[in-house]
């Protein structure tokens, strides 16, 4: 290509001061040197290259506790000023692996809403951040409300099913829910970040340790992509877990959600630059009739164009979204500014990057569905990652969303 990504796509850049610069170099290095270099052998051997590399990452490098506060060991990107340096991160994974950045990006959104200066949950982080400031990688996973089941009446959160309840005890809390699905990583979860109703059936987060008692984790769920995070469902049998591991203040579910869809986006736009980079990697050397190089072709260069568009549109995009989430003065009283918009950009974005992927393996044909090109493993963890937040069971919810804020509506 003769040009890197960097000096392709425009940022703003005033966003990001030299020490989020420097935490980026170093995770898009980690990137070339345990994945990107070695696509083939990371593929043929992916179940142990992947522990090896999540282990430099999380570990070695200390994104594990990129988020916490450094009073209680964390590196202390712990506000929301730190919203477009996390994207950056995030991004340079996703363009790796995306496996490996939804679980990050699962943890990191949680650790937003207990470890942000403006709503520091002292008790829990001091609970929960020895597990995750040590040499062991932990995996926390959410479980959101869905669309529930036929016949089934439960509590809502705006349209959504909750299908977990905490019910209040002496002690604390039990935590009750059947065939309950978590986005991902289900069967490798150490702490489970479950959405439930709580007294009157108003939407709680609830922190329920992976080894506590009451918990039933069924078979493994086929997926099509994101294969290394294993998933699936969950049972809570009257959990038991203290008072301090619920949190109920206005705005919190809001609040997951809204970090939630700026960190899968970021993901997803890692791993649509790095299908870009395949794309014109491949477009470089392939020669049709008449001895010309296809991306001089005209139809050829308008797909290619309409690839590039759609990666670079999104971007800006998103970042436009970090940008937002990092001014607090963009945070209403109960989230639901934020939440809105993140719903909207964070539906486009994979949108864009969807479409994006689908015009380039039109182009790229056989060669786009083959194993070894990686392009079709990109498509197949981004349309996961959709799936996730604004897939077709979650587009009417967002619509819904949209219309009460915007519009003011009252009885969708």
């Amino acid at each position: 290509m003769g040009k890197n990504l960097e000096e392709l796509f425009i940022l703003p850049r005033q966003l990001v001061d030299e020490e989020t610069k420097s935490v980026v170099v170093l995770v898009r290095q980690w990137a070339e040197k345990e994945i990107l270099s070695k696509r083939m052998e990371y593929r043929e051997n992916y179940s142990t290259l992947f522990v090896e590399a999540r282990k430099k990452l999380h570990l070695t490098i200390g994104l594990q506790w990129l988020t916490l506060p450094e009073e209680y060991g964390g590196f202390g990107w712990d506000t929301h000023t730190n919203a477009p340096g996390i994207t950056g991160v995030l991004s340079e994974i996703g363009r790796a692996d995306a496996a490996i950045g939804v679980l990050l990006a699962m943890k990191y959104a949680l650790f937003a809403t207990i470890a942000m200066t403006h709503n520091l949950n002292k008790k829990l982080c001091g609970t929960l951040s020895p597990l995750y400031v040590s040499d062991e990688i932990k995996n926390p996973v959410l479980i959101l409300p869905g669309p529930g089941r036929a016949g089934q009446e439960t509590p809502l959160f705006l349209g959504r099913s909750i299908g977990a309840e905490a019910k209040a005890t002496k002690g604390g809390y039990t935590i009750s829910g059947t065939d309950l699905r978590p986005l991902s990583g289900g069967s490798m979860a150490d702490l489970f970040c479950v959405v439930c109703a709580g007294k009157k059936g108003t939407p709680c987060l609830a922190m329920v340790p992976g080894d506590a008692q009451g918990i039933r984790r069924g078979p493994s769920i086929k997926t099509t992509g994101l294969n290394a995070c294993e998933n699936a469902e969950i049972t809570f049998d009257a959990v038991a877990i203290p008072k301090e591991n619920v949190i109920d203040r206005d705005g919190v579910v809001e609040e997951l959600y809204t970090w939630l869809n700026l960190l899968l986006g970021a993901v997803s736009i890692g791993a649509g630059a790095n299908f870009f980079e395949i794309l014109a990697d491949w477009s470089e050397t392939r020669v049709i009739k008449g001895g010309i190089t296809l991306k001089e072709n005209p139809l050829c260069a308008s797909v290619l164009a309409d690839v590039a568009e759609e990666t670079a549109l999104a971007k800006i995009l998103l970042f436009d979204l970090a940008h937002l989430l990092s001014r607090p003065d963009h945070w209403d009283s109960n989230g639901r500014r934020a939440f809105t918009f993140s719903e909207m950009i964070g539906s486009r974005v994979q949108q864009a990057v969807m479409r994006a992927i689908n015009r380039g393996l039109e182009l790229m044909g056989s060669a786009g569905y083959a194993k070894e090109w990686h392009a079709e493993k990109h498509w197949r963890d981004i349309k996961t990652i959709q799936s996730l937040l604004c897939g077709v069971g979650a587009e009417a919810p967002v619509k819904m969303d949209t219309a009460r804020f915007f519009y003011n509506c009252t009885e969708i």
